[in-house]
């Protein structure tokens, strides 16, 4: 059986804020997969390489596809439906937020400004992204 390393699903089309949150993930210790567009990752996910990632962090204002629509594709599809979603963008007001937790998203968060705020919100992503990893347990 082969083992399979868990990992964060990045999805943003913003360079430097995919660049900066990849970095601060990946110094918390964390594998990620990243993709500068909604349809590109959804090409992966239904390709079906792989294991599904343990959480999927969204940015919500992308061209083609935003992240709204492939929210909506991830939980229509029965193969990545349970993955958990964490939409974020630069702008969240309550109603927003309400409305994308309805359609399915676990969380909704703002980007942050700053490289410390990043961070810390790294550290919180990887928190929730621990509550989601499978524990193996080896006899």
């Amino acid at each position: 059986m082969p083992i399979h390393i868990p990992y964060i699903l990045l999805i943003d089309d913003d360079e430097d804020d995919l660049e900066i949150l990849s970095s601060s993930l990946k110094l918390l210790g964390l594998n990620i997969k990243i993709f500068n567009a909604g349809d590109k990752a959804l090409a992966y996910l239904d390709s079906k390489i792989g294991a599904l990632p343990i959480l999927i962090i969204l940015d919500y204002n992308m061209p083609r596809i935003n992240g709204e629509q492939v929210l909506l594709l991830l939980k229509s599809n029965a193969y990545t439906r349970n993955i958990p979603v964490i939409m974020y963008s630069t702008t969240m007001s309550p109603i927003f937020e309400h409305a994308i937790m309805d359609l399915g998203a676990m969380a909704c968060f703002t980007k942050p400004s700053s490289y410390s705020d990043f961070k810390k919100q790294a550290g919180l992503f990887r928190d929730l992204a621990v509550l989601f990893t499978p524990v193996t347990i080896m006899n």
